[in-house]
């Protein structure tokens, strides 16, 4: 068995379990519940500090899906020099919380793709996957995942990939990308890239991306790419797909 070390553990949210347990109960029960059952979410990839209540304002939306969610995909941007997608060969994903398994499955069928390859070394580096598993581990009861890390790729890969993506009825997907709320899109070029096609994939199902819920205002329901006003006083946005 080969488990991804945690290595965000101590710098992005706490080693301590205990003390992870506490971070993210209390983000999330800091906000209402609500009665939604999201096709997805968007959430930044930072600190809990920077970052934790804009990614507990999307994952309060999973209250009602823990019984429901058997597999989740998360997307995230490679770091830069990183061609195609990027599958891990290893098959867990470690946390305070404990172990998070990978579907090996889905993995090896994803594989078959040309563009597509696996490589531990690329998803050690990154931890735009690893800091979404504390927030689903609290969410949601038992599920396995399907990280993927994007990096350089022609347009016609790219929706080649989101279509080969084994998304059914218990399937969340997670994108784990950083949206300016000073911009109100992403300032990475390669997150850009990967949210610009997501929202095209989506569109043509009929899913549409709506800002969570934040205290400023209750009900903002905008298009990434829109210019709408800035809502929140967070540095970044987070969004439910449905």
């Amino acid at each position: 068995m080969i488990i991804r070390p945690s290595i965000a553990a101590g710098f992005l949210y706490p080693m301590d379990a205990d003390d992870l347990v506490i971070d993210v109960t209390q983000r999330l029960l800091a906000l209402p519940t609500v009665e939604s059952k999201p096709f997805g979410l968007v959430v930044p990839h930072g600190s809990f500090e920077s970052t934790g209540d804009v990614s507990a304002a999307a994952f309060r939306h999973l209250a009602k899906l823990g019984p429901s969610v058997s597999d989740v995909i998360i997307l995230g941007a490679a770091h830069d020099g990183v061609t195609g997608a990027v599958l891990p060969i290893s098959q867990q994903f470690k946390t305070p919380l404990g172990n998070v398994d990978v579907n090996t499955r889905h993995v090896r069928s994803l594989s078959l793709l040309p563009f597509v390859h696996r490589n531990d070394r690329i998803h050690l580096k990154a931890l735009n996957i690893e800091v979404q598993l504390p927030f689903l581990q609290t969410c949601l009861l038992d599920f396995a995942m399907l990280p993927v890390l994007i990096g350089a790729m022609n347009e016609i890969d790219m929706r080649t990939l989101l279509l080969s993506l084994p998304i059914k009825e218990n399937t969340l997907l997670i994108v784990s990308v950083d949206v300016s709320a000073d911009i109100d899109r992403c300032a990475n070029p390669q997150e850009a890239f990967l949210l610009n096609h997501i929202e095209a994939f989506l569109a043509k199902q009929d899913l549409q991306f709506e800002l969570a819920f934040n205290p400023a205002d209750q009900s903002s329901k905008v298009h990434l790419n829109d210019g709408a006003q800035k809502q929140q006083p967070n540095t970044y946005k987070s969004y439910i797909i449905r």
